[in-house]
């Protein structure tokens, strides 16, 4: 997987591939929110999205999809019981998304019992990736994680 890390930095630092920002949207009965503008392909290609860790969503540009299948089939062997539950995890909860003629997606039923998603959601970038969490619990990790931010940019200055 440190390859595919590697992949996915190589493939981030391209500027105009970098998921940066917060968005919030709200959620229809059918599961559809709108996608942001910045983010929108004009190639028309669709977008996979999958489980992400904590309990979040990780939603991929088809390019950089193709590029951690080509990855996984090169380097990770599902030989190791947690290779496998990664693998399995990752690949039989994704589902292709596209956009439609207004700029919405729709997010499965499972992704979305998965991810705890309600009535609001958000999209926060992640360099290779954009992660759509439900609302208050982005609101809750955010809280968190600026504390162990401020913490590692104090050790960061301090070097």
């Amino acid at each position: 997987m440190v390859k595919s890390g590697k992949l996915w930095y190589t493939y981030a630092m391209n500027k105009e591939n970098c998921f940066i920002g917060e968005y919030r949207y709200s959620v229809d009965d059918k599961g559809r929110t709108m996608f942001p503008a910045h983010y929108r392909c004009d190639t028309g290609s669709p977008y996979v999205l999958t489980k992400g860790m904590d309990r979040c969503l990780y939603l991929f540009d088809d390019r950089v999809w193709t590029s951690i299948i080509e990855r996984f089939y090169g380097d990770l062997i599902p030989v190791s019981s947690d290779n496998r539950a990664f693998v399995r995890i990752l690949f039989s909860g994704a589902a292709t998304v596209e956009l439609d003629k207004i700029g919405r997606i729709s997010i499965p039923q499972h992704l979305r019992e998965y991810a705890s998603l309600d009535k609001e959601v958000v999209f926060a970038g992640a360099l290779t990736h954009l992660e759509i969490w439900d609302v208050h619990i982005w609101d809750t990790y955010r809280s968190k994680a600026e504390k162990v931010f401020e913490q590692n940019i104090g050790a960061l200055q301090a070097r």
